[in-house]
């Protein structure tokens, strides 16, 4: 038997978030209860959706497929399903079906809304990065932004396209800004669930600003500049068309590029 009971989260969270408590054993049987659950939750408007299974004695296939129903109901809701509280060994099970690559899966309900809280409260979180301009260091920074991502349930696609944004962007960077470890390049990650926001700063090389300037003029057109401006255009052209907002500004000893791109867009 399956036992599962709905509670809205205390009034210091907010109210679209549902902690749902299940235990016993979740077989085939279960399917009818996980979606009369689901209906109930999109009825209250409360998207969001902690599944909190310390008491779960078997995840049965059948039931992780009802379970991925559910979810996909409210991710199209805009929430979301994530796991909880599972036992090692079930969460193992759950690993060896693919569930981790669907489901985000926390050791307890705590951490579970300390992780919804960007999303449901609609917050925005901030990471600041600075490295040498070295061309040597954008992998790891490129990778360490897409990771970011996908950990803020960005889909592999968004991770993907973002991951190339910064790679073009700080490698821009590195070859039109002064070079060296004693010459830095700061990068600012504002991420929420809509959208990220990235800014890289570096400081120009008088001698090669010029044609950036040029490049980036309001009546240029960067793909018809691109073809002649070799691979550094290419890369700005392909920011733009991968971005939704690109802007860059010159004042100052540097050069700041602000870029925006929309989830799932």
């Amino acid at each position: 038997m399956v036992s599962a009971t709905i509670e809205n989260s205390r009034t210091e969270h907010s109210t679209a978030l549902t902690i749902v408590h299940i235990q016993g054993e979740l077989d085939s049987s279960c399917m009818e209860k996980i979606h009369a659950l689901c209906d109930e939750i999109l009825a209250k408007h409360a998207p969001f959706v902690i599944a909190e299974m310390g008491g779960v004695a078997l995840f049965s296939s059948s039931a992780l497929g009802g379970f991925m129903g559910s979810r996909k109901r409210l991710v199209e809701s805009g929430g979301d399903l994530v796991l909880a509280g599972l036992s090692l060994e079930i969460k193992s099970k759950l690993n060896l079906l693919g569930a981790n690559k669907i489901f985000r899966i926390y050791s307890d309900v705590r951490s579970a809304i300390n992780a919804y809280d960007w999303e449901y409260k609609g917050k925005a979180e901030t990471v600041n990065l600075s490295f040498p301009s070295e061309l040597k260091f954008v992998p790891p920074v490129r990778q360490l932004v897409s990771r970011i991502a996908q950990q803020k349930g960005y889909s592999n696609r968004d991770s993907f396209r973002i991951e190339t944004i910064v790679d073009e962007v700080c490698n821009n960077a590195v070859e039109h800004g002064m070079q060296g470890s004693d010459r830095n390049i700061d990068i600012t990650v504002k991420i929420d669930r809509q959208k990220i926001e990235i800014q890289v700063v570096n400081i120009s090389n008088p001698e090669k600003i010029r044609t950036l300037r040029e490049m980036v003029k309001p009546d240029t057109n960067l793909a018809e500049a691109a073809a002649t401006a070799g691979k550094r255009g290419r890369g700005l052209a392909l920011i733009k068309m991968l971005s939704n907002k690109m802007n860059i500004d010159f004042s100052g000893n540097g050069t700041s590029v602000h870029i925006t791109r929309f989830r799932g867009d």
